[in-house]
């Protein structure tokens, strides 16, 4: 038994040895990386253009080539998915981080635009153009890309068209309270399916996503303090999966980790969590299975357990941020297709910031401040103000506003890629409107 232990411990010291080195990988990339102008020449046989593509960039952003037949390798340097497109022309097959694939063409004169597909990422700096030979004519906008094409009227006339959609009806909602089964010693029972599901993100983009019970994020799971949970998750994904309890206490066996603390679920198998209630405050639940991936894909939720010493607010409204193969959105949603949060003068209202992303996310309220009164699920001694609030991965902070001032105002990440672009507000925007 002490020498599988060992074993199990030297393989997980392994595996931290990994991590720490791809760590290294990334940030290569994503700030030493090559920036120089990647030209192709002429011959009887393809050329071949270099690409790399991280979490934020595609270099080089401006590529040429001749008229002909090109061959375009394209190396991913990022922690997560992506694609390369040529619009109208091609694209390459989704590329795992660490991977590289092959867009095989054959191109006329003129000039392109090349992106990543996954939603949002072009809009966060995933774009570019390719010109071929003289350039002109061929491809995107009569050869010509990027707001530098429009006049000012038409800029300030296509922002406001998109800004004027918000807010943006689309299929599913994600979040919606699930009721637990109650057992007859009391015993709360929440069942939990994970499962593939297209997903609307913003009207016209509908993404290949993971789900708990066909909803992104997953059902809000609530119980109270000492309350005996059971979470029965079913696994109807092509790939096997857990449950992660993040922030909460919870037996050793229960945590949800393969190798570590239990064998992943495979595909079509079932498994139960159970463990009485012993921490309060705003938690999480997601996969630990490939997380990286089955996490922005949508396999989280939310799992809140009030305190007795919570203060008392008018209205509750949880946030779930994430970015990744859905794009930047908020509780699963892209503006303009996000969801205003709507009080009315003089209430209070709370705000509970979960950050189930790859990356930070600066939580920008305009017209009044924001009171943080709980880090990671522990309410604070001294709350104290702050008009952006910085939410790490895997953090949750709670905070109160106070709404005194009437309109609507703007709500965003104020990381401004995550929020606005040439075309427009995007990804992770709402309003609070105080009536």
């Amino acid at each position: 038994m002490n020498d599988r232990r060992f074993v199990t411990l030297a393989a997980v010291a392994g595996f931290l040895v990994v991590v720490a080195f791809g760590i290294g990988v990334i940030a290569e990339a994503a700030f030493g990386g090559r920036s120089s102008q990647t030209s192709a020449s002429g011959g009887t046989q393809a050329q071949v253009v270099e690409v790399e593509e991280g979490d934020l960039y595609i270099k080089p952003a401006e590529l040429t080539a001749e008229p002909g037949p090109v061959e375009f390798r394209v190396t991913n340097k990022g922690a997560i998915e992506h694609n390369f497109s040529i619009e109208g022309v091609g694209r390459t097959e989704m590329i795992p981080a660490g991977g590289s694939a092959t867009l095989s063409v054959d191109l006329e004169a003129g000039t392109y635009a090349v992106k990543c597909e996954v939603p949002g990422h072009a809009d966060s700096g995933m774009r570019g153009t390719l010109t071929v030979g003289e350039g002109g004519g061929h491809g995107t906008n009569g050869g010509k890309t990027g707001a530098g094409t429009m006049s000012p009227q038409e800029m300030a006339a296509e922002d406001a068209a998109v800004t004027g959609r918000f807010p943006e009806a689309t299929k599913g909602k994600g979040g919606v309270d699930l009721k637990p089964k109650i057992l007859a010693d009391g015993t709360k029972v929440f069942e939990l399916t994970a499962a593939a599901v297209k997903w609307q993100t913003v009207k016209g983009t509908v993404v290949d996503g993971y789900a708990y019970n066909g909803m992104i994020p997953g059902p809000t799971l609530r119980a109270k303090l000492g309350d005996s949970v059971r979470v029965v998750l079913h696994n109807e994904l092509p790939e096997p999966t857990v449950i992660h309890f993040h922030g909460m206490t919870v037996p050793n066996g229960m945590d949800g980790v393969p190798v570590i603390t239990q064998d992943a679920v495979l595909p079509g198998k079932s498994f139960t969590y159970e463990f009485t209630v012993r921490n309060t405050g705003t938690n999480m639940y997601h996969s630990h299975f490939m997380a990286q991936r089955q996490v922005p894909m949508g396999l989280l939720g939310a799992f809140i357990v009030p305190d007795p010493k919570d203060p008392k607010v008018d209205a509750d409204h949880s946030l779930v941020l994430n970015d990744g193969p859905l794009g930047f959105t908020m509780n699963g949603k892209s503006f303009p297709a996000t969801e205003p949060i709507v009080v009315k003068r003089g209430q209070t209202l709370r705000i509970r910031y979960m950050n189930e992303g790859l990356q930070i996310h600066p939580m920008h309220l305009h017209g009044m401040s924001q009171t943080v009164i709980a880090l990671d699920g522990h309410l604070l001694g001294e709350p104290y103000e702050q008009d952006t609030v910085m939410v790490a991965p895997g953090q949750r902070v709670d905070v109160l506003v106070r709404a005194t001032e009437p309109g609507a105002w703007a709500f965003h990440c104020h990381i401004l890629s995550h929020a606005e672009s040439d075309h427009g507000m995007f990804g992770m925007v709402t309003a609070l409107i105080v009536q």
